[in-house]
């Protein structure tokens, strides 16, 4: 019996529609440094932001410690993306 993968799975109309959307995008944009990250992230073989558990604890401790961020410096940070 000869046994393959299933084509469906990596041939999803939601698949294509997502390739199409980032074609789109990427059409439009005119920002080389904004396109550069985004060529960087689809190259990039770990997930961003996966932490050890060491680290994850360390980073916990920190995000608890340095209390809550006022509406002007949840803005700032927004604002850098251009929300």
């Amino acid at each position: 019996m000869k046994v393959s993968e299933p084509a469906i799975a990596y041939n999803t109309p939601c698949l294509q529609g997502l390739k199409n959307r980032l074609i789109t995008a990427i059409d439009e944009s005119r920002d080389e440094e904004k396109l550069q990250e985004c060529l960087e992230l689809l190259h990039v073989n770990d997930m961003p932001c996966v932490f050890t558990d060491k680290e994850f604890k360390r980073e916990l401790e920190e995000s608890e410690a340095s209390g809550d961020a006022s509406d002007e410096e949840v803005k700032a940070v927004f604002a850098k993306w251009g929300l």
